[in-house]
């Protein structure tokens, strides 16, 4: 046999194996279910807020309730606040903590363990009309749902709060896998994290095309996917204000003004210290260029960020409310901070921000801040 005709045998085997790889890829891959008869995905920053969403147990009382303690008596009379809890003693816990509050307190009861961690479990889709119900967009399955009780239950609170709420609110089950905080959306434009990319190409679809596409089917918004940036929820690193206008990180200014504050830099000790890497502010900077190519005016915000890589001082992870004129931007601060605190707060002023600080100084050291922990299922 001549050497030409001996490897044609070869080609023939590998072209049949790799039908047999794509084919198996292809019976594996969940098929896109009906879409939602739903509106966009709700904006992050436009809109008056009237119903938000927190999740409480008693044992994550050290995470969460000093920061629910300093943001919920700051919310108006007219702002409904549905806390997803485990029982009745949970939310009589809550209610213990926080003290006399304005905002109407609802509770849902779920009867099993979940997280404190809201924001993640889903994401509000507008109402096709003026009214109806918003639609809770979640996830497949949650991370490590298998192995972590808690992150079991989080996969059942959107189908929970619907139950509780047929005149408010609907849940579709998305075949793809995110958290809510892999997203951030004004009323154009939502940015998608690249763990969104990372983790459905090419289990759930295709590539980069198939996802854009779907995604852009269900939140009927322009997709902007974040392909170099770091390695954290997308609101911890940036976010946007009505107006095309964002607000990105900057890590040089927030290492710069810990320097002359030894009390800052020591909140970040449990995390190995702050992250001086020049990869580091590349990324952030990375995601500035990408604003500013999308047609948006970008701000500068210190942050800073651990060395672990989830430890982060991020005044980004805030809540906006657009009411009487006046853009409220509920910031969280960090005690020992106040240098960065202070300048962050400047920023935001000069953006032309009412800002209302939220200590969160005991939620930023289990990976997360204010937003983190609320999830805005209506605005007007």
């Amino acid at each position: 046999m001549s050497p030409a005709r001996s490897v044609w045998p070869g080609v023939f085997i590998g072209l049949v194996l790799g039908v047999a790889i794509l084919l198996a890829l292809e019976r594996g891959r969940t098929p896109p279910p009906r879409w939602p008869e739903a509106g966009p995905l709700l904006s992050d920053c436009d809109g008056r807020m009237t119903e938000l969403v927190i999740q409480y147990l008693s044992p994550s009382a050290d995470i969460c309730a000093p920061a629910y303690r300093a943001f919920l008596p700051l919310l108006p009379a007219d702002v409904t606040v549905r806390v997803a809890c485990p029982a009745q003693a949970d939310f009589d816990d809550l209610l213990k903590r926080i003290g006399p509050v304005s905002c109407r307190m609802l509770p849902i009861f779920t009867g099993h363990a979940m997280t404190c961690w809201s924001r993640d479990r889903w994401l509000a889709l507008t109402p096709l009309e003026r009214g109806g119900p918003a639609t809770l967009l979640y996830p497949t399955s949650e991370s490590a749902q298998e192995a972590w009780p808690a992150r079991r239950g989080d996969a059942r609170v959107a189908e929970e709060i619907a139950a509780s709420t047929p005149k408010r609110s609907v849940a579709f089950r998305s075949r793809l896998l995110f958290d809510g905080g892999d997203f951030v959306c004004d009323s154009e434009t939502a940015f998608v994290n690249p763990a969104v990319i990372q983790r459905n190409i090419p289990s759930m679809v295709r590539d980069e095309k198939e996802l854009t596409e779907e995604l852009a089917r269900l939140l009927k918004r322009r997709i902007i996917l974040l392909r170099d940036a770091p390695a954290h929820h997308t609101e911890m690193f940036m976010t946007l204000l009505p107006g095309k206008r964002a607000v990105v990180g900057d890590p040089a200014e927030g290492l710069r003004l810990a320097k002359n504050h030894p009390a800052a830099s020591a909140l970040l000790a449990g995390a190995g210290g702050a992250d001086e890497s020049a990869e580091t502010q590349r990324m952030f900077d990375s995601v500035a260029q990408e604003c500013l190519a999308a047609g948006y005016r970008v701000t500068r915000l210190p942050v800073l960020p651990g060395l672990d890589s989830r430890t982060w001082l991020s005044y980004g992870n805030v809540v906006i409310d657009n009411r009487d004129g006046r853009t409220l931007v509920y910031m969280p601060v960090y005690r020992g901070a106040e240098e960065l605190n202070d300048a962050a707060e400047k920023l935001w002023r000069e953006c032309g921000a009412t800002v209302r600080p939220v200590d969160c100084t005991s939620t930023y050291t289990r990976f997360g801040s204010l937003h983190c922990l609320v999830s805005i299922m209506g605005r007007e």
